[in-house]
């Protein structure tokens, strides 16, 4: 995150800086800017400590005319008033991340978001997935699938409230839209400051092997706790990788460690729960059903047949 107090003090020397460039060729501005300020010195001096309120109005009309002439000293020079303020990159909150106390600006938002999606792991081609692109009518019951994408709506929701009594099993083939749903959710959660982890089960056994094997235990560990504290898990192709009995042991922990704290997880797959009893042994298939709806995605093609052919029908049309 961008150290905000650093931004705002290298605005204010990069405007420190333009305008000694104004001075050295204007040096009877410099001069007025000068005087002003110190007859405001004097102006504040008259009314608070000496409370002369004539001796404070003198100064005020004095400085009026100053200011009218410094007014017109930088409209002869084609300059205005800006060069007396920092250029700062978000002109609402002038760089500091906040409106008014515990009122963040958007500026803010979309950086807390961006450092966010880039610790989630989430791939960049992840950010166009949402709820609204998802096409409910390309799949064999369309109408059971919108009941899905409600439900994955409401899971959403109960995530950001801290409520998930559930969490999400997605089985189907290849290119049946796991990945795109369970993107939208985690996209979501995100976009409301919350922590997502997203890990491919063959990245996910590879850090778990490093943990065991490699030197770089203490990296490691601290990327295992993440996987066990973050706000949201999401591991993604589930059974397409190689498996040890220390590797299952290790993904059942964390199954039940983020079960025990009541810690939601999104598995894909392209196998059934059958499947990953067999697989995975049947602890890891029970870890799963303690927790998790199971939606299966059924439709005719997949997503990237879909898409190879309607880049085909665009190019026959040209």
């Amino acid at each position: 995150m961008i150290n905000r107090d650093q931004l705002r003090l290298k605005k204010q020397q990069q405007r420190d800086a333009r305008l000694e460039e104004i001075y050295r060729e204007l040096p009877q501005l410099q001069k007025l800017d000068q005087t002003i300020a110190q007859k405001n010195i004097a102006m504040i001096r008259a009314g608070v400590l000496q409370k002369n309120p004539q001796e404070r109005q003198r100064l005020e009309e004095e400085i009026a005319g100053l200011l009218k002439l410094q007014r017109q000293v930088l409209l002869e020079n084609h300059l205005d008033e800006s060069i007396y303020r920092p250029q700062w990159d978000c002109s609402l909150c002038e760089d500091k991340g906040y409106l008014e106390p515990g009122v963040l600006c958007s500026c803010y938002q979309k950086e807390r978001l961006e450092e966010l999606f880039l610790r989630s792991g989430m791939p960049e081609a992840m950010r166009q997935f949402t709820f609204d692109n998802f096409e409910t009518k390309r799949y064999a019951d369309g109408e059971d699938m919108e009941k899905k994408v409600a439900w994955c709506r409401q899971f959403v929701q109960d995530i950001l409230q801290k409520q998930a009594g559930q969490c999400l099993f997605l089985t189907g083939d290849v290119g049946r839209g796991k990945t795109h749903l369970s993107a939208a959710i985690a996209n979501a959660v995100l976009a409301n400051g919350n922590t997502v982890l997203y890990r491919r089960a063959s990245d996910l056994f590879d850090l778990i092997r490093q943990y065991r094997y490699e030197e770089s235990r203490q990296l490691c560990s601290e990327m295992l706790e993440q996987l066990r504290s973050c706000d949201l898990l999401v591991i993604d192709d589930l059974g397409a990788e190689r498996t040890t009995d220390f590797v299952i042991e290790q993904l059942v922990l964390i199954l039940e460690d983020r079960n025990y704290q009541n810690k939601p997880w999104i598995i894909n797959s392209n196998l059934d729960l059958n499947q990953i009893k067999e697989y995975y042994t049947a602890r890891t298939s029970d870890r799963i059903l303690e927790r998790a709806r199971v939606f299966k995605l059924v439709k005719e093609k997949s997503a990237r047949v879909e898409m190879a052919s309607q880049r085909k029908r665009k190019g026959t049309l040209r």
